[in-house]
């Protein structure tokens, strides 16, 4: 064997250990697609038991969560709420709270009070919506009366779900005062009816918990009270949390706006290759599972979705839809933050909300 041979062994070996591990991922995320609410139930007694037993890392991690004014940068209280109109900012799964950048500062600009959602985003979904509403009455305790929410990717379940579950009761909280009433719902990127793509949130998981580590946040306790996960399961294309969300009637007196992306950052070659890449290393997975996911990542190509959620799965019966060119996080955020380009969707949700306060809304 020669010496450059003996050299290049090491990083070979190492690719195809790598390449092992990710077909291992790949054949346990679908496979276990069959339990899912068994899964989701396991996750949520692993977090559990994990808050209960270190109750003080819990709530250290809980002081990140919650509703913050935007610019300054500080918990809401009297001395961050001005008049009785605001715009509360929902971001969705894995997000390390930059999708705003871009959004945040331009309604700002405008004269838009600002507020951002913080929440445990790999928790169930139902958790959070509470947890929305508890910020919710909040603000109504404060003096805000009516609100608009702008919400990314699965940041417009936790909304849907605040407004039309019984168990929240939010119309009835409204019409007591306790809380202000939502007259605009944006959804950006919302998966209405799941992305099958969300089995692989493993990788934002990283994303996120690497922004954490860059606040001095991160540590495995946190990636667990931060969520086990089972949002994930929540978001599976007819998941039992989406059939049941969606077989509500629209919040009454809220007026919705859907922004999907079209543009995916994958050509449809690459999706071509995947499966029969992969499918001789999956013996286990069902031949149809494999086909459904390939389906899943050719519906997000060619102008059909934003490369995690297909245009079709944010749409809602009855609800106005735009559609801009971008993807999933490109059409609401820049990737870096000197870029002085525009994300599409930013300029259709200014615009909506200076119409309201034309209208006398603030």
């Amino acid at each position: 064997m020669t010496p450059s041979k003996k050299r290049s062994f090491p990083g070979r070996r190492w690719l195809w250990i790598g390449a092992a591990v990710l077909v291992l991922i790949v054949a346990w995320q679908l496979v276990s697609s069959r339990y899912n609410e068994e899964e989701k139930a396991l996750r949520t007694q692993l977090r559990t038991t994990l808050k209960e037993t270190f109750p003080d890392r819990n709530a250290a991690f809980m002081q990140s969560v919650g509703l913050y004014a935007y610019d300054p940068h500080e918990a809401v209280s009297a001395k961050t709420v001005h008049g009785q109109a605001g715009v509360v900012l929902i971001h969705g799964l894995d997000d390390p709270g930059k999708v705003w950048q871009n959004l945040a500062p331009a309604l700002a600009g405008q004269g838009d009070q600002v507020w951002l959602m913080n929440y445990p985003n790999d928790q169930p979904v139902v958790e959070s919506a509470h947890l929305l509403f508890g910020a919710l009455e909040r603000l109504g305790s404060l003096g805000i009366r009516r609100i608009a929410i702008v919400a990314h990717s699965m940041g417009g379940l936790v909304s849907r779900e605040m407004l039309t579950s019984p168990h929240v009761a939010y119309r009835q909280a409204v019409q007591s005062g306790k809380a202000p009433a939502v007259d605009l719902l944006i959804m950006v990127g919302t998966p209405n009816h799941g992305s099958q793509l969300v089995r692989f949130r493993f990788l934002t998981e990283v994303r996120d918990q690497f922004a954490r580590l860059t606040q001095g946040e991160a540590g495995w306790l946190a990636a667990i009270f931060d969520g086990a996960g089972e949002a994930k399961i929540d978001l599976l294309p007819g998941s039992l949390f989406l059939t049941t969300l969606n077989q509500r009637p629209h919040p009454q007196g809220v007026e919705q706006l859907i922004i999907a992306g079209a543009i995916s950052p994958w050509s449809e070659s690459d999706v071509e290759k995947w499966p029969e890449t992969i499918a001789p290393y999956l013996p286990v997975v069902p031949k149809g599972q494999l086909e459904a996911l390939s389906d899943s990542l050719m519906s997000v190509t060619n102008g059909l979705g934003d490369g995690l959620v297909t245009v079709a799965s944010t749409r809602l019966p009855g609800v106005a839809h735009r559609t801009v060119a971008g993807t999933h996080l490109s059409m609401i955020r820049n990737l870096t933050a000197e870029s002085e380009r525009i994300p599409p969707a930013v300029p259709i949700i200014v615009d909506k909300l200076r119409h309201k306060r034309q209208q006398g809304w603030r």
